[in-house]
Formats: structure tokens, sequence, C-alpha cells
């Protein structure tokens, strides 16, 4: 993966999602329009989410030092769980926003403009959206990745927008403007149950990241792996931890040798690790792999 492309696409995501926010705000000022001055302030949120991904790719792309040995790879799930805290509380803030507009008798907005705002920014949101997931597909970025989870939620936001101040101006055109006035606060609760999803999706990879949870893929992998490597250089016993943090993979493997094992040098036990290696797949600079070798199993407790 280039980290410099994963950067500069981050920097032209953080841009252009700082430009929607104030075009958000503004329009939802003028018009009157609380879902839309909702949908710029998510904007902007999200503008400040970037900014830290940013930072996070800049440092992922250092390397360790004396106070972080192990590099700076703890710090993208810390960012995805921010963002995805970020994601929920907006939603619950929306949802009850929606709720008491309804309460209070509706809004009265200016259609015409939030229906062009929402209808151009559908067409913006959606096109960016997509062709950052295509870019992705050579970057294989964790960070990309969530980041444009944004603009999908956001470009949803857009098309919910367009479909309600849409309907509300037939609804006026028809003579019931009095229902007219509940579809802002209307489409703002259903604008916040659309991003629960989205906010889960986020928070629950990036939250068993932060906790140290087991990814149970890539440990069942390493202990097939050893049963495999077991049965085939016969090793008395093995023990084995595993750790992910964001795109990064630690794994720590401790073998047993039985008592007579033919070791005619340390190339033998090198040869054993490139093979354990090899099963793994294909090394990279997020994978962390320790291999050690023992006789006494009280070294691998």
């Amino acid at each position: 993966m280039s980290n410099r492309g994963e950067q500069k696409l981050l920097k032209q995501s953080t841009v252009l999602m700082f430009a929607v926010a104030i075009a958000g705000i503004v329009t939802g000022f003028i018009s009157g329009s609380e879902s839309i001055m909702f949908d710029g302030f998510f904007s902007l949120i999200a503008t400040f989410i970037k900014v830290l991904m940013l930072i996070t790719a800049q440092l992922i792309a250092k390397e360790s030092n004396q106070r972080f040995q192990f590099g700076f790879w703890h710090l993208e799930p810390m960012v995805l769980l921010i963002e995805g805290s970020f994601l929920l509380l907006i939603a619950i803030y929306a949802f009850l926003n929606g709720v008491f507009g309804i309460i209070n008798g509706g809004r009265d907005i200016e259609l015409g403009l939030v229906i062009v705002y929402a209808a151009v920014f559908t067409v913006v949101e959606f096109a960016y959206y997509f062709w950052v997931k295509r870019k992705n597909r050579k970057l294989k970025s964790t960070l990309i990745q969530f980041d444009n989870v944004s603009w999908l939620v956001d470009a949803m936001l857009s098309v919910g927008l367009l479909i309600s101040f849409v309907t509300a101006l037939l609804l006026k055109q028809q003579g019931y403007a009095q229902w007219a006035a509940y579809v802002d606060p209307g489409i703002l609760i259903l604008l916040a149950l659309s991003m629960l999803a989205p906010a889960f999706k986020i928070l629950k990879p990036a939250l068993r990241d932060v906790l140290g949870i087991v990814p149970d893929a890539l440990d069942d992998k390493v202990r097939d792996v050893l049963e495999e490597m077991s049965a085939r250089h016969g090793f008395e016993g093995y023990k084995t931890y595993v750790q992910k943090h964001g795109r990064a993979r630690f794994i720590e493997i401790h073998i047993v040798l039985p008592a007579g094992y033919p070791l005619t040098s340390v190339k033998t036990l090198d040869a054993l690790r490139e093979e354990i290696s090899g099963l793994l797949g294909a090394a990279d600079s997020a994978r962390w792999l320790t291999i050690s070798f023992t006789g006494d199993r009280k070294w691998i407790a």
C-alpha cells in the first residue's frame, strides 16, 4: 500500500468535505432548514475527523522510535473509534431534534434553495464516494475505507433531503402546506436512524482493536499453520499470541522442540521460521512476526 497515495486522498477528502460543510451550514441558515444545517455540521465534524486520519497516516509512515517502539499503528483504531462515536452522538442529537420539531408543529422552509442544494450534492457526493472506492482497491487502506464511509453517509443524507423536499413542494402545490411543515423534522429523524448502521460498522472493529480483543480469523489461521508444522516437523508443543491494531498484525509464536531434535546449525531454525512465515501469507510492513524455539515448556507458559 502506498502511504503517499493514502495521504494524498485524505488531504483531498478533507478539503472537499470542508467545502461541503460550509455550503450546508450557509444553505441551512438561509433556508431555515435544520436538516440541511445538520447535514452541514455533520460534514464539519467529518472534516475534523479526516484531519485526525491524515495525521495518523503521516505518523504510521514514520519509523518507530524509543518512545513508540512498535510504531504508531495503535492510533488508527483510536481515530476510527472517535469517528464512530461522533457519528453515533450526531445521530442521537438529530433524532431528538427531529422529535421536538414535530412536537412543536414543524418548520416552514425555503424549498427552492434546499432542493437545488440536495440535488447538486447528491450527484457530487455519490460520484466522489465511488471514485475513492475504486482508487482504494489499489491502495487497500483501512483509513481510506472507513473515511469513505462519511462520504456514503453524506450522499445518503443528500438523497433523503432531496426526496423529502420534493415531497414537501408537491404537498404545498396540492394545498397541504400544513403537512409540508413536518417534512423537515421528519426527514431529520429518518436521517438520524439511517446513520446508526454506518456508526456501528465503524465502532465495532475499532472497539475490538482498542480493547485488544483477539482477531478470531487471524488466530485461527496461525493455529492451523502451527498444527500443520507440528505434524510435518514433529514439534512437541507450541503457544501462539495474536493482536491487531488497525491494519497492523502482531503475531508471536513459541515452539517447543523435542529432546534430540536434529539441529545442525542456526540455519535450521531460520528455515523453519521462513516456512512458517510463508504459510502465514506474504509479509508486509504491517505484520510483526516473532518466532522463538525452546526445549523447555516453561518458556512458553
